[in-house]
């Protein structure tokens, strides 16, 4: 991973309080640089302020990785920086320590607790707030998200939307650090050159999201390392020297399920062809849900070759394979381009069959419900939860409309988030409702436009729907005895589809592994070189496989030293200066503006394997590369630099307003002892930006010097006074590429 600042515009606890800084607060040596050994990487003389952590708890094996929620800032800091003041955070520390009954800290080693990766804010919680929401596709792109289904934003509140990067008055309310984390983060350098930084406005908030790893054997007194139990799945050699727990090993406690999945031919899903009717049978039973399949065998030149499925109008289905011709063509859409009726299947905790007929205007939609004849039971649409949106930790727009089915009555209702909700106004027609052998089925119709905001409107052109389902524990409608989410997937009515595979996926611990983690050539090559980490029926460890509160070891292995928790604290300690505005149109600011630009080398996947060299190659030649190519515009994000700490500025990618990039700070990341050396070149020169090589811990000074653990010097650019290269104007066009 290359995390880069630079100037795109030359233009429980809480803290201690803030004091001046005698020296490094992780006094294990000197903090080095990979370009620079002049450069004075000592805070000293410099203010500061601390910030920790809530406590963490865990056992051996045990993962921790949340988010710790807000965290105040010391008193005195915020009563100096509120009502407009500007802080500008030159550099920053990190450790983690335990507090004796004394009040005393106690250094945690990395071989004890293993930082995975951290990401921490610095908040003005007067204007900003964090929020969890879904990771995005730009975020899972650059892996922002860190292999979480959900991604940490800032939302922005109380601040003047007129305001654009090229007004003086913008100052970010929000700024993101996670640079140099990992293993590598207490004895890697986290500074800047003078006169630039990350500039807040008002900051009152801390926030952190540490993942960490226990990998501390009991018996262990210090931070010389002792064997601890280990997964089967765990490949790293035990010679290694360092517990092989940190690179999340995957156990049989969280269950890995995969296999071909399958779509209709006609869309760019579509991988491959269907084999023979065993595959092609169960393929449509993935694909088009129904209560009935009619399965058959066929050899006839008439029809359609290959996989067929056929969605009738009474919701069966009939599955053909057509062994006439070579099923290695999948062939092109065969239906109507207009079709003017669809329908679609949901089984689930109930079942649901959807209608729809362009042509009748007043009863356009028909539903059918089934479910249990003695317990209510309902269908909310629109969603696959009881949220329409979540924002954060709120849902303002409620949950989704239902129609819920109680014996003799249907009624239509506006559900609340997990709450029961309102019932609304009647827009169904009961068809029918009927009871057969314990069963209830409801035919209804309604119009397809919804008869107010609360209603769901159907759309012909939406093909595609999640749902909600839910069944209660007897005919009263209350809290369910059982629910979960669907999809309908809407079809034109008898008409010919044909079917081909579409890759395999899965899932790991139920949730859904991403099949398009690894980038296509230039931006990784990953896919290229068949790494396991690409694929889930070859993935053997990651962050797929390192949840919060789930333990690494196998189902069959007792956690050992139930009795002996591990309780500590991640230590942040913030470097700062004032930031002082310019009083005149001709004056400087202070400092730079430091925004934050994100690439990393394994591409989408944010992390890969390293696979083993053949038998008989020396291991001074048992080497792994890896690449990527991109360019400096595809770092940016289009938006207002006090939107969030992500944001370049608005128009950041327009040429004609941006004529490039500086590189200040370089902060290459790798984990463990197998890393060797990161380069980051323009390509477009053959120029060499950045090269950096680990330093190893020893496991002989004790204090940040763990066997096999690392500091790595990040690259650092500016003025030649201060022992530092000049920053080299790189275009937005600008190809880079980096080495690993």
């Amino acid at each position: 991973t290359m995390l880069i600042n630079s100037p795109i515009f030359f233009l429980s606890l809480s803290g201690l309080l803030y004091n001046h800084v005698a020296g490094n607060m992780n006094d294990g040596g000197e903090y080095k640089l990979a370009n620079s050994n002049a450069f004075e990487t000592n805070y000293k003389d410099r203010e500061y302020f601390d910030v920790y952590s809530k406590k963490i708890t865990s056992h051996y094996s045990e993962v921790h990785w949340r988010e710790h929620g807000p965290i105040d800032l010391p008193e005195k800091i915020i009563e100096r920086f509120s009502d407009g003041g500007f802080m500008a955070i030159t550099g920053y520390e990190v450790d983690q320590v335990m507090k004796t009954e004394s009040g005393d800290e106690v250094n945690v080693p990395i071989s004890w607790a293993y930082n995975h990766h951290y990401g921490a804010w610095l908040l003005n919680s007067k204007k900003a707030k964090l929020l969890k929401k879904k990771a995005t596709a730009d975020a899972i792109k650059l892996g922002l998200n860190h292999g979480s289904e959900q991604h940490l934003v800032t939302e922005v509140f109380g601040v003047d939307e007129t305001l654009d990067d090229s007004d003086t008055e913008i100052i970010p309310q929000s700024q993101f650090f996670s640079e140099g984390n990992g293993g590598e983060m207490r004895m890697s350098y986290h500074g800047y050159p003078s006169g630039y930084a990350q500039v807040i406005e008002s900051p009152d908030m801390f926030h952190v999201t540490p993942m960490q790893i226990d990998t501390w054997n009991r018996n262990m007194k210090n931070s010389t390392y002792i064997p601890g139990p280990l997964p089967r799945n765990s490949r790293i050699p035990q010679e290694a020297g360092y517990n092989r727990l940190l690179e999340c090993p995957c156990s049989d406690r969280l269950p890995l399920e995969w296999g071909m999945t399958y779509t209709f031919a006609d869309t760019e899903k579509c991988a491959g062809p269907i084999q023979d009717a065993d595959e092609c049978f169960s393929a449509v039973k993935q694909v088009i849900k129904s209560e009935k399949y009619n399965e058959t065998s066929v050899s006839d030149n008439s029809l359609l070759s290959g996989c067929i499925g056929i969605l009738n109008s009474d919701g069966h289905v009939d599955s053909i394979w057509n062994s006439a011709a070579s099923p290695t063509s999948v062939g092109s859409k065969v239906e109507d381009d207009n079709p003017k009726s669809l329908i679609g299947n949901a089984l689930g905790v109930v079942n649901l069959t959807i209608a729809i007929d362009e042509s009748n205007v007043e009863n356009a939609v028909e539903l059918k419900l089934t479910g249990l004849a003695d317990k209510w039971f309902g269908v909310g649409f629109g969603s696959s939860n009881m949220c329409i949106h979540m924002e954060g930790d709120e849902c303002p727009d409620g949950g989704p409309y239902a129609i819920i089915v109680s014996g003799d009555t249907v009624t239509e209702r506006k559900l609340d988030y997990h709450g029961p909700g309102i019932s609304i106004s009647k827009s169904l027609t009961v068809e029918s409702n009927q009871v057969h052998n314990g069963m209830r089925t409801v035919h209804l119709s309604r119009p397809m436009k919804g008869s107010t905001k609360n209603h769901y409107s159907f759309d012909f052109a939406v093909a595609s729907f999640p749902l909600i389902m839910a069944k209660g524990c007897d005919l009263v409608f209350a809290q369910h005895c059982g629910h979960g989410p669907n999809e309908v997937n809407l079809l034109p009515v008898d008409t010919s589809k044909r079917l081909c595979q579409a890759g395999i996926e899965g899932t790991i611990d139920g949730n859904e592994f991403n099949s398009e983690r690894c980038a296509p050539f230039p931006y990784s090559d990953l896919l290229d070189q068949q790494n396991p980490t690409c694929f889930v029926q070859t993935y053997k460890g990651g962050l797929s496989c390192c949840r919060d509160k789930k333990y690494l070891l196998d189902k069959d292995q007792e956690i050992p030293w139930q009795d002996q928790p591990l309780e500590y604290y991640l230590k942040f300690r913030f470097y700062f200066e004032e930031f002082k505005k310019p009083t005149q149109p001709q004056m400087s600011p202070s400092h730079h503006q430091l925004v934050r630009l994100y690439w990393q080398t394994e591409s989408h996947a944010g992390e890969y394997d390293i696979v083993p060299c053949r038998e008989g190659v020396p291991p001074s030649e048992c080497v792994q590369v890896i690449t990527s190519r991109w360019k400096v515009r595809d770092m940016l994000h289009d938006c207002v630099v006090h939107d969030d700490g992500w944001c370049t500025g608005k128009d950041s990618k327009d040429p004609a307003k941006t004529e490039g990039v500086k590189l200040i700070y370089a902060g290459p990341h790798c984990h463990a002892a197998t890393c060797l050396s990161m380069e980051l070149y323009n390509a477009d020169t053959g120029r060499l930006l950045c090269r950096m090589e680990p330093t190893f811990g020893q496991g002989q000074k004790g204090k940040y010097d763990e066997h096999g653990y690392l500091a790595i010097p990040p690259c650092l650019w500016g003025d030649a006074a201060e022992g530092l290269l000049e920053p080299e104007l790189l275009s937005l066009d600008t190809n880079l590429l980096s080495i690993k």
